[in-house]
Parts: C-alpha cells; structure tokens; sequence
C-alpha cells in the first residue's frame, strides 16, 4: 500500500483545523502520516492540534515559538519531515475529497513518468464544512506532457488548485522548496518544476476543497494583485532561464505570456481608477506598457486611457452608453456569455486527453 505525508501549516485556523485532520484521516486504501506545524498562531490552534495528535497516533503536531512565515513552515514538512513515497501540502482552511488520495497514488504507482498529479478543487465559502459535499466521483485522468503543461501555465497561469497537488516525496526533495522571494506565486513556480521532470496526471474528480473568504474579495487584497502579476512573471522567467534550452516553443510561450500580463495589468488599472484609487491604476497601467508595448495599439488600452483622461465623474456619466456599444459589437461577433451553473463552484483545469 502506497503511504502519503499530508503537511497541515496552520496559522490562526484553529476553527478549520478539525476538518482539515479529518479528511486526511479518512483517506482510505493508502498509509497517512499528518503533519500540523503551528506557526506561532494567537488562537486555540495549539490546544486543538496537540487534542487530534493524542486522539490518533498518525498525527503529529509542531509549534514555532516565533513566526516563519508560510514559506518556512511548507519547506519544514516538505524537506525536513516528508519521508513517504508521496507528499501533500494542504492548508489549515481546506479540507481533501473522499478517495482523493487513493486516486492519485494509483495513478503514480502505475505511471512511474508521472511526477505530480492534481484535479478539481470544490470552492467553500467562509464557514461551510466539505462534510456537507456530496460529489459523484470522476474516473476520467489526462496525462499531460510537460510540454502542455508549461505552454498552459505561461498562456493561462496557474493550473493547479493547489490542495489537489500530490507530488513524489523524492523528486521534491532534489528540487528544493518554496522560493521566499515567491511568496504569492510559489505554488505556480513549484508545479512548473515538476513539470519539466516528468508528466503530470490530472483528475476529472473533485480531489480537494478550496476555501475562498469573503475578507479575500475586499479592496486591501485587490490593492496586492499588481505585485502578484509581477511575481507569476519572475516565476515564468525563472523557469525559462534554467529550462527553457529544453522547449523549442519557449519564446513563443514568453510573448505570449507577456501579451495576457499587459491586458491582465490593463483590467487592473481600470478597477483601481473605478475605485477612485488613481495612483494604483496608473502603477498598472505603467507596468502594462513596460511588459508589452504593442499594448498601446490595443482597445483596453484606449479604453483605460480615455476614462483617465474623463475623469472619474465624467466616465460615469457616458459609462452606460460606452458598455451598450460595446454589447452590440459582441452579438455582431456572435459572442455569447455562458450560463452559470453549478460547475461555477469548481476550481483547476480539465485539459484535452493526451494519453491515459
């Protein structure tokens, strides 16, 4: 029977830690071993950690006398404590799908060129419980060449729900741990890696459950996101400068990906002025430009600049009638928005078959 080491980091998740423990202990057909570091938390996470450590032997419990930071406390249990043929990385808030683990470690056991292995992560609101979840289990997996891996994450970002990602222990260890100078992208940068090694296996299934909080979507974490673009860029361009002899394609992917940087950077500037905040959507508009100069010739680059050049109270007044213009050229084109629907909830990439 395969074993995994599932590492837990917790800062101030003491209300979320049980479930998170709990779906990791009722992991079936493989050997878990759990580790919950506490990173120096000011909640109850050391009282309820060191309860599940004597409540079964399979779980230990850490506590820092100091703050390391998220990226310390992952490389703590993925190098230092990891040791099983298979190794997690789940966060305190999020919780693994019934069968998650099983599924990928029969895939890695009988694929031995697969290195990493992810799938559909099931969104969570602030305070639901993944115990809740009833999903109907997906046997569909991709193989995916490294090749369409990488082109996918330079062109669309990152793939990956990242509590779905079950890596091989050993190929972790020689590839090192999370960057510090990547605390927002490190993840991307991570499966990149993977990815050059090897094939990665993707799951049709719900593997994982992915907590989004409400705090998340406010204005101070939107004011961060121009400094996470600039992080997926160093990840892309770290990754090209060790690997990229290997991939033909890797200048193509590079422009590429500088062109959605631009127009991701443009979309920025305009919800930064709409906030009023015309400092910050000026920030982004630079870095549009400075990444990708043909941008200028672009409609989200004269749209930017002619609501600057407005103002803000004048582009309210005339908003209405620019967005009617612009949905009429839409139905010319034949474009139509897609239903929501339930599958809204889910997170991660399905990609084409490649192989199975």
């Amino acid at each position: 029977m395969s074993s995994v080491d599932i590492v837990i980091p917790c800062y101030n998740y003491a209300r979320y830690l049980p479930q998170s423990v709990a779906s990791a202990l009722d992991q079936e057909d493989v050997d878990v071993r759990i580790l919950v570091i506490d990173d120096c938390s000011s909640d109850d996470t050391e009282k309820i950690g060191r309860q599940l450590a004597e409540q079964d032997s399979r779980v230990e419990f850490r506590r820092h006398s100091e703050n390391r930071g998220h990226i310390a406390t992952y490389n703590e249990g993925l190098l230092d404590w990891a040791k099983s043929d298979y190794a997690v990385l789940l966060s305190a808030d999020d919780a693994l799908a019934p069968g998650a683990l099983a599924r990928a470690a029969q895939i890695m056991d009988r694929q031995p060129g697969v290195v990493m292995t992810c799938g559909m992560g099931r969104v969570l609101w602030d305070e639901e419980n993944y115990a809740s979840k009833t999903e109907t289990i997906s046997p569909e997996f991709c193989l995916v060449p490294s090749r369409i891996f990488l082109e996918r994450c330079f062109l669309m970002g990152n793939p990956v729900c990242t509590p779905t990602a079950v890596v091989r222990t050993e190929l972790q260890h020689r590839l090192g741990g999370y960057r510090a100078d990547l605390p927002h992208s490190g993840d991307m940068e991570m499966w990149m890696r993977f990815a050059v090694h090897g094939s990665i296996g993707v799951h049709g299934a719900v593997q994982a459950y992915y907590r989004r909080h409400s705090a998340n979507m406010s204005i101070h974490y939107d004011s961060q996101l121009l400094g996470d673009v600039k992080e997926v860029l160093q990840a892309c361009e770290l990754i090209l400068a060790q690997w990229g002899d290997q991939f033909p394609e890797s200048s193509q992917w590079r422009e590429s990906m500088l062109q959605r940087v631009s127009e991701g950077c443009c979309w920025l500037a305009s919800t930064a002025f709409d906030r009023g905040d015309s400092v910050g959507g000026q920030a982004c508009l630079e870095f549009a430009e400075q990444v990708y100069p043909v941008i200028r010739d672009s409609h989200q680059w004269r749209k930017i600049r002619a609501k600057m050049f407005l103002g803000k109270t004048c582009w309210q007044l005339i908003r209405p009638a620019w967005e009617r213009i612009r949905e009429y050229r839409k139905s010319l084109s034949g474009f139509e928005a897609r239903p929501t629907s339930q599958s809204d909830q889910l997170t991660g990439w399905w990609p084409e078959p490649h192989g199975r």
